[in-house]
């Protein structure tokens, strides 16, 4: 077995055929000569770790038990994140699988073959007893156990009130071109209360281009406009404790004001409170030989950029590092590959989609070239190593779609008499709800669930209504148009439709197929409700996929061929990758969150890139 697989989050099939045909991916275009090219068939929904996690198990969401970004605990309609589950344990809150079925990088290494995975979403815990060699993607937290914002520092006045999600902390006058703040770091108890660590952060001016920044006892010189190479920190948190962090710092501006801008605090992998690779010593290996990387699951920063913290170019530039990296952590790997799987994920395209798909098409087709480029550094690798009957596999989770208006789907069931708030206020969340007269609410980004009497805490509607109402939801919202007439929904699945496998009963009851070019809004992922069902989009993220699975596939490319795979899906790519289907799923049910502190599980899904 010798298969070697890239992993282009978000690339598009559209978008790759049209710069094939005007010769401008000549590496990737070899394959179509071939008969090695195809359209994917991904997971319904088309979330980035709902289909990473179907590509590598080849189940349907009913399988593995990822369903939505955002899940919920039906007895207290609690919603917490799919990738980040937790249990309460003798030593506090700890991180748990988000899945327990096997992949097909599990099966390779009981065939007694190596297998390596880098940047795999829903990853993160690492399971220590696992044979893979892993490092986690999607899903891996900052440390404070967040999918991650920054902190923002600046003179200028009321800033904060410009700003969502970002920390913002003042930075004061210290005497001429000397600022200072502080920087807060995880949280600790400490008599009896739970307080956060802190490092003192002090700003000299040098000139009108470079400053030095002091982060407690570490300085560095920067340039304005030039992220700072990966920072080490550490925060003390008490007697004998020290928790040890990596990040990145960018000076954006010098007059008429001072912004420093700082990565989310990310777990240092060489010292990490949590299991983070498998085996340990492969990440010192990596580290060693290819030098330090950002750790976060969502490492290009679009919160800074959305918010204004940093500007298109520095955006970029952040791409532009994290996928130089990862090129060369997969190149030091593939430099000892023998046999085995070796595989990779790269997703700085889909960040730079989300946030340019609408308004700069050149920036797109320049990463669309960069990939084409990769690979044809690793065709020539392969056949530079002599890699005789190797498999090399390129697929991407789903493709991309405009995104121009925000779906309030808790509205559009308030308004039609299926959500009851307890007042009748313009906002609001699923805490304000009268459930002894609602019928259904929606939770996550693809996700309807019926309040079902014995499930749900406060359940009403009885196993037997279930039918005749999912039915009529299904028909209205499929009816449901906007005010020029475009159709908002362009497919609804009940559970029984969309998912098969032993855990269909924990997925939502009905899932939501939105039309290109309407998604649900932040506001719905988190159980909320704005003041009107439909609301334009002038975000900055003006692009998206958790849409109509149908509208967004993926690709496949095969050096091999694909003739025997006419129409391919996510569940043909472990007889893809190793030749071998998997079992049919977990028999386990999927974790939930236990005993979470509130305030955590609100900053945690208020991180959300995609919220």
């Amino acid at each position: 077995m010798k298969t070697i697989i890239l992993g282009f989050d978000a690339f598009d099939p559209r978008f790759f055929e049209n710069l094939a045909q005007n010769g401008r991916l000549p590496n990737l275009s070899r394959f179509l000569s071939i008969d090695g090219y195809r359209r994917l068939e991904v997971s319904n929904p088309p979330q980035s770790e709902v289909s990473w996690t179907s590509i590598a198990t080849g189940l349907n969401p009913g399988g593995h038990g990822i369903f939505d970004f955002v899940h919920r605990d039906p007895k207290s309609y609690t919603p917490f994140i799919s990738m980040l589950p937790t249990k309460r344990g003798l030593s506090g809150l700890k991180f748990v699988p988000p899945f327990s079925v096997d992949t097909f990088f599990d099966q390779a290494t009981k065939q007694g073959y190596p297998a390596t995975r880098l940047f795999w979403p829903a990853t993160f815990p690492a399971q220590r007893d696992s044979l893979v060699m892993s490092i986690p993607g999607l899903g891996t937290p900052d440390i404070h156990g967040k999918l991650g914002v920054g902190t923002l520092f600046s003179t200028q006045k009321n800033i904060e009130d410009k700003i969502q999600k970002t920390k913002v902390n003042t930075l004061h006058s210290k005497g001429k071109n000397r600022y200072y703040s502080v920087l807060e770091g995880p949280r600790h108890m400490k008599g009896g209360k739970t307080v956060s660590s802190s490092i003192p952060v002090e700003l000299v001016k040098l000139d009108e281009q470079r400053a030095q920044i002091i982060l407690g006892d570490h300085s560095h010189e920067i340039v304005q406009g030039i992220w700072s190479p990966i920072l080490d920190l550490i925060f003390n948190m008490g007697r004998f404790v020290k928790i040890h962090v990596i990040t990145r710092a960018i000076l954006t501006s010098f007059t008429p004001e001072i912004n420093l801008y700082i990565l989310p605090l990310q777990i240092n992998p060489l010292h990490s409170p949590w299991p983070y690779a498998t085996p340990p010593k492969f990440i010192k290996t990596i580290r060693h030989s290819v030098g330090k990387f950002l750790t976060i699951g969502w490492p290009q920063d679009t919160t800074a950029l959305e918010e204004g913290c940093i500007n298109d170019g520095q955006f970029l530039d952040l791409c532009e590092s994290i996928f130089n990296v990862r090129e060369q952590i997969f190149i030091n790997q593939l430099d000892d590959f023998r046999e085995g799987v070796l595989a990779c994920v790269f997703d700085s395209l889909d960040r730079i989609q989300h946030m340019f798909w609408q308004d700069r098409l050149d920036i797109i087709e320049q990463w669309y070239i960069k990939l084409d480029r990769l690979v044809g550094k690793i065709v020539k690798k392969i056949e530079t190593k002599k890699l005789n009957n190797v498999r090399l596999l390129i697929v991407s989770d789903h493709g991309f779609s405009n995104f121009n208006q925000k779906i309030h789907l808790n509205r559009w069931l308030i308004d039609n008499d299926y959500l009851v708030p307890v007042e009748n206020k313009t906002l609001g969340n699923l805490n304000a709800i009268d459930w002894e007269s609602s019928r259904a609410y929606g939770l996550g980004l693809n996700s309807l669930y019926i309040n079902l009497a014995g499930r749900e805490g406060k359940g009403i509607i009885q196993p037997q209504e279930v039918e005749p109402l999912t039915n009529q939801i299904k028909n209205k919202l499929l009816a449901w148009q906007d005010s020029r007439g475009n159709q908002v929904v362009r497919s609804v699945s009940t559970n029984e439709e969309a998912f098969h496998g032993s855990l269909t009963e924990y997925g939502p009851d009905l899932v939501i197929g939105y039309s290109p070019g309407f998604r649900a809004s932040p506001q719905t992922g988190l159980g909320e409700w704005e003041k009107f069902s439909i609301e334009d989009n002038h975000d900055h993220w003006n692009a998206d996929h958790c849409i109509d699975h149908s509208t967004v596939p993926g690709v496949l490319f095969s050096n091999q061929g694909l003739a025997n795979f006419p129409k391919p899906s996510y569940r043909d790519f472990p007889v893809l990758a190793i030749d071998e289907e998997l079992e049919s799923g977990s028999k386990s049910p999927p974790p939930t969150v236990t005993n979470q502190d509130d305030d955590m599980l609100e900053d945690r899904l208020k991180s959300l890139g995609y919220l």
